[in-house]
């Protein structure tokens, strides 16, 4: 089923054949067509309806018909006509980023169109190119730490590809200018990594103790970190503890037999009632990525 962003007006193409599979032509805007927006009763359309030729016609669905997320149908009568059913499925049109990391940023996105980074079909684009590439790489490009060059391009080409005509959402993309060979060079790439092991899920923090905002952190206890990836024995040396004032706190870190565990034992007790900052600056995994990131706490 093709998506179309919701409130936006969009030309769809069509084809009107009689009972026998043939192309009708000639009925100018004499066709018909009912809709019923989010399963609800069919009502008739009021967009710009014209004939292309050869049995192809048109039709200019309005903003208040595309104003209802959810299933939108389509019946399209005409003298001769054997009735043509279709179906699209409006999303809602959004000019906030997409929640998560994409394969491009909309700044990148935008460059590519020439558009604003609040483009909102743009933006609802980002993510669906990431599930048509993952679905047909079988791995999750946008997850890794540094995107892969050759996903970045067939993102571009798709985004091209689908945002100058909203109706190809959802279906397979047009495979010329290069696009099929960089699906098959990442389809390529994903076995390698998989034969490799390195994981398809970015590098990051899976769960701490204490968790980043947590109060009450009781002043004897050791910190501990767990990682999403195994990680390099120069990770241990990448960690820092200290108040929110900036005063350090020396510490001794070490990792578990699996070195995604890391446990983070200050030498003393740390001071009651005050804010504290773990930082872990470019820690290394065994993959050759890195992770910084901050955890902010309060003693009890």
């Amino acid at each position: 089923m093709s998506v179309l962003p919701s409130n936006q007006v969009q030309l769809i193409v069509f084809v009107l054949l009689d009972t026998s599979g043939v192309e009708v032509t000639g009925l100018g805007t004499t066709f018909t067509l009912q809709i019923s927006k989010n399963g609800g009763a069919f009502a008739g359309s009021t967009g710009v309806k014209a004939e292309i030729g050869s049995g192809w016609y048109s039709y200019q669905l309005t903003e208040a018909e595309t104003d209802a997320t959810g299933p939108l149908a389509i019946k399209v009568t005409g003298a001769g006509v054997d009735q043509l059913n279709l179906s699209y499925e409006i999303r809602p049109y959004s000019t906030e980023e997409p929640a998560g990391a994409t394969i491009l940023t909309a700044a990148e996105g935008a460059n590519v169109l020439r558009c604003l980074t609040t483009d909102g079909l743009m933006l609802q684009l980002l993510p669906l190119i990431d599930d048509y590439i993952e679905l047909a790489t079988g791995r999750d490009w946008a997850a890794d730490t540094t995107i892969e060059p050759i996903a970045k391009a067939a993102a571009q080409m798709l985004l091209v590809q689908w945002h100058e005509n909203p109706a190809m959402l959802g279906t397979a993309p047009d495979m010329a200018f290069g696009l099929g060979n960089v699906i098959g060079q990442l389809q390529a790439k994903a076995l390698l990594l998989a034969s490799s092991g390195v994981p398809s899920e970015a590098l990051a923090i899976s769960a701490s103790m204490p968790k980043d905002g947590d109060e009450g952190f009781a002043i004897t206890a050791n910190l501990t970190v767990i990682f999403s990836h195994a990680m390099a024995t120069a990770a241990t040396n990448c960690v820092s503890l200290a108040t929110a004032a900036g005063t350090a706190t020396i510490v001794v870190s070490s990792l578990d037999v699996t070195t995604k565990i890391m446990t983070i034992n200050p030498t003393g007790s740390l001071m009651a009632e005050t804010d504290y900052i773990l930082t872990i600056d470019a820690a290394p995994d065994t993959y050759g990525g890195t992770l910084t990131e901050t955890i902010a706490f309060k003693t009890a």
